[in-house]
């Protein structure tokens, strides 16, 4: 597994995904996985940083698995309802983070540990 650590900061997020799409390349994962990858990623660092006041990140990733670690408040995403939108119209901006990775990831696994939010995330 080839991992980076990075600072919990929205700054950060950026070069995460950056990193993140740089290895997908790197381990020729199917271009679809690197998209899907991208979008949890910046999902994942994101809500970290903004609603876990995150410090620090550190992401891995291997031939089929993401695995994100942060040490922000415990917060479990396959626990957390998946909000949908329900047609056309206004609707209200959050909430939808966790659908986004529950449809973009072909497995989605959550452990706390030491004091780290760990998720792993299969895209292949």
């Amino acid at each position: 597994m080839i991992a980076q650590d990075f600072a919990g900061s929205l700054e950060e997020a950026a070069r995460a995904e950056a990193w993140a799409v740089e290895q997908s390349a790197r381990l020729a994962l199917p271009e679809a996985a690197r998209f899907a990858l991208s979008l949890c990623v910046e999902e994942l660092f994101v809500n970290a940083v903004t609603h876990g006041r995150a410090a620090r990140v550190r992401l891995a990733l291997d031939a089929d698995t993401l695995e994100f670690r942060d040490d922000g408040a415990a917060f479990d995403p396959t626990q957390a309802p998946a909000k949908r939108l329900n047609g056309a119209g206004d609707f209200e901006i959050g909430g939808f983070g966790t659908g986004l990775l529950q449809k973009f990831a072909r497995r989605l696994d959550y452990r706390r540990a030491d004091g780290w939010n760990v998720v792993r995330l299969a895209f292949v």
